[in-house]
């Protein structure tokens, strides 16, 4: 065995229990097609969840670089690395495929002790254990929606490229914790110019169109555990949008931009649907050419 010490990130699929376990059909045909257009086959819980798994295989896969390693488990991944710049880059382009493809998952970072074997029977897959690891699975759970907790080891570490704005401590009011989280969605590089600052702030309110209305969320909506991990999910970004247009001193339309609690109160089917989100991205780009 060798020790060493690195970076975790640890991701599991956000549903999934709902959809192998439910006595009854939670997916639709407009679920198939919105995870998969071309495809012509449709099914029951299981076979979309087949599908699903096979999507966030997929997206791991093109996170693939050097130096970086990767163990999926069924619907959940260890990806890590003696450089920690290469798990927090690999971080923020996983979740951006995984919102880009319609897999609603959460994560959890950290950095400290690495164990695995001297070698590996890449047959049977990857194998890791050690502190990192174990801390990284349990920070997974820290909060609701589709983000990346994370502690100080790793949100106090110098990252190449990535600003420490991108690293963010959150009071949780419930209970008075305070917990830190990577800002995959509003990452920040380490000199980043206004232009790109305006930009950070476009991608970002689309991305949360794209989670309240893209019909490849509708089957999370559909539940009311996943309608609390999607409304989390928005208002995050919510206040992210809030916070770039005061330092930008911009005004946009903010009228839709809901809390969890709203989401909750008055969610509707017709939210999510090929219609509704190609509306909604007309609408705001009609506004952000007039603001910008």
């Amino acid at each position: 065995m060798k020790e060493y010490e690195g970076a975790v990130l640890f991701v599991d699929i956000l549903g999934i229990s709902a959809l192998t376990t439910s006595s009854v059909s939670i997916v639709e045909e407009i679920d198939f097609r919105a995870l998969n257009p071309c495809s012509k086959k449709s099914g029951g819980n299981q076979f979309f969840c087949a599908l699903l798994l096979s999507k966030f295989r997929e997206n791991l896969r093109k996170c693939k670089t050097t130096n970086l390693k990767i163990a999926q488990l069924s619907d959940c991944a260890f990806l890590w690395s003696r450089n920690e710049s290469v798990v927090v880059d690999a971080a923020k382009t996983l979740f951006e495929r995984n919102a880009e493809s319609g897999v609603f998952a959460r994560g959890g970072m950290t950095y400290g002790q690495i164990i695995e074997p001297n070698k590996t029977n890449k047959r049977m897959g990857q194998f890791i254990c050690g502190n990192a690891v174990t801390r990284a699975a349990q920070l997974e759970g820290s909060g609701k929606g589709s983000r990346i907790f994370i502690d100080r080891e790793i949100g106090g570490r110098q990252i190449q490229g990535t600003s420490p704005k991108a690293f963010e401590s959150l009071a949780i009011l419930s209970d008075y914790r305070m917990i830190d989280e990577f800002l995959w969605f509003s990452c920040p590089d380490s000199s980043e110019l206004r232009a790109e600052k305006i930009e950070r702030l476009k991608n970002l309110i689309m991305l949360r169109i794209r989670f309240q209305h893209a019909p490849t969320f509708r089957w999370n909506a559909a539940s009311k555990h996943g309608l609390v991990h999607l409304g989390a999910t928005i208002e995050r970004l919510v206040a992210a949008s809030r916070q770039l247009c005061d330092e930008l001193e911009l005004n946009l339309p903010q009228n839709t931009w809901y809390t969890s609690e709203q989401i909750q109160n008055l969610y509707e089917v017709t939210w999510h649907s090929e219609s509704e989100y190609h509306e909604k991205c007309r609408v705001f780009k009609e506004h952000w050419s007039n603001a910008i």
